[in-house]
């Protein structure tokens, strides 16, 4: 969340992806794992166009896309290369490794069991570099086009996946967006599966009309179920049916299937081999592997087998065992179909709960629309498989259509500019509410109860001689509740020594993952860790005199009165100080609100999130 005196006159969104990166860009008044760039800018603030030249290209050639990897020098630290680049040898010899397939591993709960997946440190690393040379080459490309580019404010806003879904992960990727001038920002926007709604809803919904949206990309699907609440000639809003959820399906995963079956295979002839079988089978899974995987599931594609050139072995050689002819291996189309249907069996997984649960909790809606967005989900073998399954009166009685977004790939990045830009416009996002997928809460001293506090440590107040149990929680933000995109308040009343106003007061926000009936009371009891440390300034925030009177015998002290607001969002959070008379509190000389994250948990769930059980 940006704060509401910025006002930027460009607005670029990021979709940093498995493959790919995208970016769409959009500009205003005083706006492979392939990631994408998409833009506006004021006072048009026209709708977002992707950046299609990257470094590498020729003139004449175009890509939404760049491909999410690096090539690093030989000492492994300097990056050499990115994106296309790392396509090309330049000659110099230093040859370096490529970093990709590492947008996973930034998932402490994420388990990689390949051989050489990177640790999450490194993905970090790799993470921050990368996201720095897109940056760096988004910044000097609006320099070359656009005069006194310099002096504008530009702000960057990331697409996160939902299956990320601890905060202190958010804050600390966050951290590693390092920018030079002090006019550019990067924000967290929508999750993917909402700004591929927002995306979605200029293609002529209906007000009322319950979507539920399907985004599968190269290594995560996001779903959501949102009902179109503006007409056609009002800002976009929908509100949200449930709870968005997320899991790590997507094409890698066939990848990685696709290379386990011919490591398999190429181990029956690995003594021909000019390599291990391992690197011989990522070679093959580029180039004609990727083109019939895209296309699988067109009738104009239904060829029994998939012939594959096995790098190293000469025309004429033969090895029925490993499906190996003429030089040839063979991939049938049952075995592909084998690796598509394990990750479909998922996808059905994911939209059969989100579908049961609007059963449950909003027995009166119906859904209208399954739409789908992202490289993965626009695949004619998913759609074919979705169409079948809920096209079935069964399984969802009133569906109209399974719809595919217009640009599938790029509906992320340009809805989360389409959002921001209509935030700008109108003072709204399409989405203000969401339903919490944690609880949250702060620790607190509460006035000691006898029944309620047994076997609670307690302190004892001098200035009010009363007693307080202390390390209690007072729960905030339920998990499933439907809150407000613009915060949640909590008012807070301290107690302050007149010679220590230049000290911080520090409030300890708390988190859990446990049901709301099971939440505990306090920190001595199990399922709350800590989120954070917020440090609000004492010198910044109201203050009364209390005893300060000639007459008062009991010592003097201050009363400061202030309001905390929380800014949930789907997986991270943003804090904000307000006086109690409705003003934001904010300085240009110092930092009236400090957030010290916790370091971040090395798993958050029990759910198998490794590449060995993704693969199938």
């Amino acid at each position: 969340m940006v704060s509401s005196d910025w006002a930027p006159d460009f607005v670029v969104g990021v979709d940093f992806g498995m493959t790919c990166t995208g970016t769409i860009w959009g500009k205003g008044s005083p706006t492979h794992w392939k990631s994408g760039i998409a833009y506006s800018y004021a006072p048009e603030w026209a709708p977002p166009k992707p950046l299609q030249h990257w470094p590498s290209m020729i003139t004449t050639e175009l890509a939404n896309k760049v491909p999410s990897q690096l090539r690093y020098r030989s000492d492994s630290v300097s990056v050499k290369s990115w994106g296309f680049q790392c396509e090309s040898d330049d000659g110099d010899g230093d040859q370096g490794d490529i970093k990709e397939y590492f947008k996973l591993n930034l998932d402490p709960a994420f388990k990689d069991h390949r051989l050489d997946g990177p640790t999450r440190k490194e993905a970090m690393q790799w993470f921050r570099d990368y996201i720095r040379c897109v940056y760096d080459y988004t910044v000097s490309y609006f320099a070359r086009s656009f005069p006194r580019f310099g002096s504008r404010k530009v702000e960057f806003v990331f697409s996160i996946p939902t299956t990320w879904k601890d905060p202190r992960m958010v804050a600390e990727l966050r951290e590693l967006i390092q920018f030079d001038s002090p006019n550019h920002r990067a924000t967290i926007g929508l999750t993917e599966a909402e700004a591929a709604a927002v995306y979605a809803s200029g293609q002529y919904y209906q007000p009322n009309d319950v979507v539920l949206v399907c985004d599968a990309g190269g290594g995560t699907m996001d779903v959501n179920i949102l009902k179109l609440v503006s007409t056609q000639h009002e800002p976009t809003k929908f509100t949200p049916l449930g709870v968005v959820e997320g899991k790590p399906i997507g094409s890698v995963q066939i990848d990685m299937g696709a290379h386990q079956l011919l490591c398999n295979k190429l181990e029956h002839i690995r003594n021909v081999l000019p390599k291990q079988p391992r690197d011989i089978a990522f070679d093959m899974i580029s180039g004609r592997f990727e083109r019939f995987k895209c296309s699988f599931g067109e009738k104009a594609m239904e060829s029994p087998d998939l012939v594959l050139d096995v790098p190293g072995l000469s025309h004429g050689f033969d090895c029925p065992a490993a499906s190996v002819s003429d030089g040839q291996m063979h991939m049938t189309r049952d075995e592909i179909k084998k690796l598509f249907d394990m990750k479909v069996e998922e996808m059905y997984e994911l939209l059969d709960d989100q579908i049961d649960r609007l059963k449950n909790e909003h027995p009166t809606e119906q859904i209208s629309f399954l739409v789908l967005s992202g490289g993965f989900g626009s695949s004619p073998y998913v759609r074919r498989c979705l169409k079948n399954r809920y096209s079935d009166p069964a399984t969802i009685p009133n569906i109209v259509e399974i719809l595919t977004v217009d640009e599938p790939q790029l509906a992320v990045v340009q809805g989360q500019v389409i959002n921001r830009i209509q935030e700008i416009k109108h003072g709204a996002t399409a989405l203000q509410s969401l339903y919490t997928r944690n609880s949250y809460g702060v620790i607190c001293d509460q006035l000691y109860d006898p029944e309620k506090h047994v076997g609670q440590p307690v302190r004892y107040d001098e200035r009010n001689k009363k007693r307080y149990a202390v390390q209690q929680i007072e729960w905030l933000i339920f998990q499933g509740d439907s809150v407000s995109r613009s915060g949640v308040s909590k008012a807070f009343q301290r107690k302050i020594n007149p010679k220590e106003v230049s000290q911080p007061w520090v409030a300890q926000i708390v988190m859990s993952t446990l049901p709301k009936r099971q939440l505990p009371r306090s920190m001595s009891q199990p399922g709350a860790g800590l989120v954070c440390n917020l440090e609000v300034d004492m010198a910044s925030v109201e203050r009364k005199p209390k005893n300060h009177h000639w007459y008062n015998v009991n010592p003097a002290y201050l009363v400061a009165n202030f309001d905390i607001k929380i800014n949930v969002g789907v997986n991270d959070l943003q804090f904000e100080l307000w006086n109690s008379n409705g003003t934001r509190i904010s300085s240009q000389n110092r930092h009236p609100l400090k957030v010290q994250w916790q370091p971040v948990v090395e798993k958050m769930s029990d759910e198998p999130t490794s590449l060995h059980e993704l693969a199938g």
